[in-house]
C-alpha cells in the first residue's frame, strides 16, 4: 500500500513496464494490405497501447509516472518519439498529443481501477474470501471489458483534446492548422480505435490472470 505520495514498489516496476511499453509501440507500425477495401496501405503506430495497457493493468498512478519518464527521456535528447528526440520538440505540433497522454493515462487508469489505491492489502478475511469465490469460479474482478473498453476511448479523447488545444495555441489560424489537425487525428485517431479495441481484450485477460 502507498505510503503518502511515495509509490509502492509495485509501482515503480508498473512504472518502469509502462515506459518500456510506451517505446516499443512508438517503434512498432502496422499496416494494413494494399488490396484491402477501404483500409488498403493504412498504417498505424501502437504508441498508445503502451500508455492504455499500462493504465488498464496497473492504474493512474503508476501509469502517468511511465508517461511523465517518457516525455523526460524523449525531451532530454533520447530518441523515443515517433519523429525523434530533444527539447526542440516541444515546437512539434504532435507535441501535444504526446503531453495528452498524462490526462489520458490518469483517465484510462482511474476508470480500470475503480478503487483509490489499485493495489491495496485487503483483510485476511477478505482475502480468504475472494480466494474463495475465485475457486468457484466467480471473476476476481469486477471491472469488466465494458469498463477497460470505455476507459481506453476516455483516455483517446482527452489525448485528441489536448492535442487539438495545443495545435490551437501553437499554431496560426489558417489552413495549415486545419491540415495538421487532419492529419494527427483524423488520420490516426481510427487505428488507435483499433489498438484501443485490442487493449481491452488483452487487458481484461491479464486481470484475471493476475488477479487485478
Amino acid at each position: 500500500m502507498r505510503s503518502g505520495l511515495l509509490l509502492t514498489p509495485l509501482e515503480w516496476l508498473w512504472t518502469a513496464i509502462g515506459v518500456l511499453l510506451t517505446i516499443l509501440g512508438t517503434l512498432t507500425h502496422l499496416s494494413f494490405p494494399p488490396g484491402l477495401p477501404g483500409l488498403g496501405g493504412y498504417s498505424f503506430s501502437l504508441q498508445i497501447g503502451g500508455v492504455l495497457l499500462t493504465a488498464c493493468l496497473a492504474g493512474p498512478v503508476a501509469a502517468v509516472c511511465a508517461q511523465i519518464v517518457y516525455l523526460g527521456l524523449g525531451l532530454a535528447g533520447l530518441q523515443v518519439f515517433a519523429q525523434g528526440g530533444g527539447w526542440q520538440y516541444l515546437y512539434q505540433p504532435a507535441f501535444g498529443y504526446l503531453l495528452g497522454f498524462l490526462p489520458g493515462a490518469w483517465a484510462c487508469g482511474t476508470i480500470a481501477f475503480p478503487q483509490r489505491d489499485p493495489y491495496p492489502s485487503p483483510p485476511a478475511h477478505q482475502r480468504a474470501a475472494d480466494a474463495k469465490r475465485w475457486a468457484e469460479g466467480i471473476p476476481y474482478s469486477p471491472v469488466g471489458l465494458q469498463e477497460l473498453g470505455s476507459g481506453s476511448l476516455v483516455a483517446l479523447a482527452l489525448v485528441h483534446l489536448t492535442g487539438i488545444l495545443y495545435l490551437l495555441a501553437t499554431q496560426p489560424w489558417n489552413e495549415e492548422l486545419l491540415r495538421l489537425i487532419g492529419l494527427y487525428s483524423g488520420y490516426t485517431l481510427p487505428g488507435q480505435i483499433i489498438v484501443a479495441s485490442f487493449v481491452a481484450v488483452i487487458a481484461l485477460l491479464l486481470r484475471r490472470l493476475l488477479l487485478l
